[in-house]
């Protein structure tokens, strides 16, 4: 049954169920899901819920529909996307999310080029400090399509790692870059940050994409660099 007192919208609540049963291969590729009349009972949702749940699985192509026909399992979705060979660790152990702002429109362009998104697209961008035990450690600009906003509560704005949790609300990664450079803080950022402007930071720009190849976020943190380590392992 979707969880009446989660705040996560019930078409995702479905959505992640049905992607939790073809992961732990209750549903392979190739063979039907239940029907939506089944689906209905078991969530106690309507139709519309359903279907609006097996429309972006369709979309995401985890999911095929065919007119009148049983909707089957197209392909097991992927795993969190990860590189075995990078490790991004960050120092402390109790780690939390002040959100600072919100700013929603159209006219950040930069963003929206990163992203791949049209002028006439509208984009959110969220400013958190990122802490460690308490102390400020990352300075992050979040910015996210209004179709990715629309599954979002304000829980899933303060979690720490969110582009793990992504999957956790059934929006699936396939493809992310990260680029790690150097900077120094800007006023703003410094205000936040506990330092000086002009004092170094370490820069980590993350843009990440969907299955279908749909943008997910672009998103800039910048750390202090005692508290952020990156390790990158390669093989012969």
């Amino acid at each position: 049954m979707a969880g009446r007192q989660n705040r996560v919208p019930y078409y995702l609540q479905v959505k992640h169920s049905i992607i939790e049963n073809i992961k732990n291969q209750s549903w392979k590729p190739g063979e039907k899901i239940p029907s939506e009349n089944q689906l209905m009972q078991q969530h106690q949702v309507s139709r519309s819920t359903i279907r609006q749940a097996i429309s972006q699985l369709a979309q995401e192509g985890i999911l095929e529909t065919k007119r009148g026909k049983s909707t089957t399992v197209k392909k097991k979705p992927s795993d969190h996307v990860k590189n075995p060979g990078v490790i991004q660790t960050e120092k402390g152990s109790e780690f939390s999310v002040h959100l600072i702002r919100t700013v929603h429109g159209k006219k950040m362009d930069f963003a929206k080029k990163m992203l791949g998104l049209t002028e006439e697209q509208s984009v959110y961008m969220y400013e958190r400090l990122r802490l460690a035990d308490g102390i400020p450690i990352a300075f992050q600009q979040l910015f996210v399509p209004e179709h990715i906003v629309e599954a979002l509560t304000d829980e899933d704005l303060l979690v720490f790692d969110f582009h793990s949790h992504l999957e956790e609300i059934g929006v699936i990664a396939s493809y992310s870059k990260d680029y790690v450079s150097a900077s120094l803080a800007n006023t703003y950022e410094a205000d936040f940050l506990g330092v000086v402007a002009g004092d170094p930071l370490v820069d980590l720009t993350r843009i990440t994409l969907g299955i279908d190849q749909s943008p997910l976020e672009y998103c800039r943190t910048k750390y202090l660099p005692s508290y952020f380590d990156f390790t990158v392992e390669t093989r012969g």
